[in-house]
C-alpha cells in the first residue's frame, strides 16, 4: 500500500519538475555599466559570464589539469528569434568569455546561470558601450549602489546595470 502512494505521489511531482525546467527563468533588462560611450562607434558589445562546465583537456596524459569554459548561449531578437549561438569560449582551455559586437537594440540571451538554471536575460545595447551579464555568481556591484540600479537573481545574485537605467535620459 505504501508503495502506491509513493508512486503516485512520484507521478504526480514529475510534470510539476518537468514545467519548472522547461521554461526558462525571465529577468528585468540588463543594458551597459555606467561610463561615457566611445566616441563615434557604430556598435555595441555583449559579454556574457555564463555558468561554467568543468574541462579536462589534458585527458589521461599526466596530471589532472582542468579549466572552466564558459557555457555557449543563444541571442536572440526582441521578438525571440535566433540572431546568433556564441560558443563562449575559443577551445576548452579558454576561461574567458567572448565579447561580441551587435548593433544598438533590445536582444534576450538565453543562456545557463550557475544558481538558476537556463534563464532568458533582455539585454539592451548602446553604440559605444559594452553590456555584460553576470550568471557565474562572480559579480557584486560596487558598495552602496541603489538596488534599482542592478537586476538580481532570484537567489540575491547580482546579474548586472540595469538596462531601465542605462537607457533613460
Amino acid at each position: 500500500m505504501k508503495i502506491k502512494y509513493c508512486s503516485l505521489l512520484g507521478l504526480a511531482v514529475i510534470p510539476m519538475v518537468a514545467g519548472c525546467a522547461s521554461t526558462p527563468l525571465a529577468l528585468s533588462p540588463v543594458g551597459p555599466g555606467p561610463g561615457r560611450p566611445a566616441p563615434s562607434a557604430s556598435a555595441g558589445r555583449l559579454q556574457v559570464f555564463s555558468a561554467t562546465q568543468q574541462s579536462n583537456p589534458i585527458g589521461d596524459i599526466g596530471p589532472a589539469s582542468y579549466s572552466y569554459p564558459h557555457t555557449g548561449y543563444d541571442i536572440n531578437d526582441a521578438s525571440g528569434q535566433r540572431v546568433e549561438f556564441v560558443a563562449n569560449h575559443f577551445s576548452d582551455m579558454d576561461e574567458s568569455p567572448d565579447v561580441v559586437k551587435l548593433s544598438a537594440g533590445h536582444y534576450q540571451i538565453v543562456a545557463e546561470s550557475s544558481c538558476c538554471g537556463l534563464v532568458t536575460v533582455p539585454v539592451v545595447i548602446e553604440n559605444g558601450k559594452t553590456t555584460v551579464v553576470h550568471l557565474d555568481r562572480n559579480w557584486w556591484p560596487p558598495r552602496h549602489t541603489a538596488v534599482d540600479r542592478v537586476v538580481w537573481l532570484p537567489d540575491g545574485e547580482g546579474v548586472g546595470w540595469s538596462g531601465a537605467i542605462a537607457t533613460s535620459p
